[in-house]
């Protein structure tokens, strides 16, 4: 396994993290009553049975990546976007027992594939699809913790970012930033936090917030119903972010 220190600043080692986000997003999933599972989530266009799917086939897809990496060879995440696509809709027309224990599965397959990877492992790559821009795989274990803990709130069932662990958020924050969410260049200041960040030289506008709240906007979602107020910045206008 890959020294923690070589996980992205102000984060845990995401791996001893993962498990308090899976229980509580598998908790969350527990306590759905039919009609829910099949509500909108607050992403447009994906019921929640979609939102779980996803979840699921990222699990899936990235314990298929450290498989390949824990024999020595490469594999991309998905064979295309379209197949990626065509996945999630067809496994969110599962029954809802179906997705839980497809979804417990997953989690531990993830799991088990990240306990499977020896330290030289981990200095590979892989792509997302097959001739994509290559990605460090020691970049796989924050990967997935930013996808439970986004889309557990995406469910729309009350978890709002402030649940967020503090660390977590940073570490959004930070991996948010650095992807370049905006056309301009951004600085952020988390004022619970008293720290910045800045996506380019050159930012003219600072926008400001908790962590939690930066990190849920720098992921291009909306206001969670029930959050705080969110972030706001210098002119009075928040730049417009691409979601992730």
């Amino acid at each position: 396994m890959p020294d923690p220190q070589t996980f992205p600043a102000g984060a845990r080692d995401p791996r001893h993290a993962l498990a308090d986000a899976d229980g509580r997003l598998v908790r969350t999933v527990d306590a759905m009553s039919p009609d829910e599972w099949r509500a909108p989530s607050l992403l447009p266009g994906w019921s929640r049975t979609h939102v779980v799917a996803h979840v699921v086939l990222n699990a899936e897809a990235l314990a298929g990546v450290l498989d390949a990496a824990a024999r020595g060879e490469q594999a991309a995440m998905y064979p295309s976007q379209e197949r990626r696509d065509g996945d999630i809709e067809a496994l969110a027309a599962a029954t809802p027992q179906e997705l839980r224990d497809r979804l417990l599965a997953s989690t531990t397959a993830f799991a088990d594939a990240l306990a499977a990877v020896s330290d030289e492992g981990w200095r590979g790559t892989f792509d997302r699809t097959p001739g994509a821009r290559p990605r460090p795989l020691v970049d796989v274990p924050d990967m997935r913790w930013r996808e439970v803990e986004l889309h557990h709130l995406d469910l729309g069932l009350g978890a709002t970012p402030e649940g967020w662990p503090a660390d977590f958020a940073a570490a959004l924050v930070g991996a948010m930033v650095a992807r370049g969410p905006s056309t301009t260049p951004l600085r952020v200041h988390a004022t619970d936090l008293d720290r910045t960040w800045e996506s380019a030289p050159g930012a003219t506008t600072t926008v400001r917030g908790t962590a939690a709240d930066l990190g849920w906007w720098l992921s291009g979602r909306r206001p969670v119903p029930g959050a705080g107020t969110g972030p706001t910045s210098d002119d009075g206008v928040l730049p417009r972010i691409e979601e992730l």
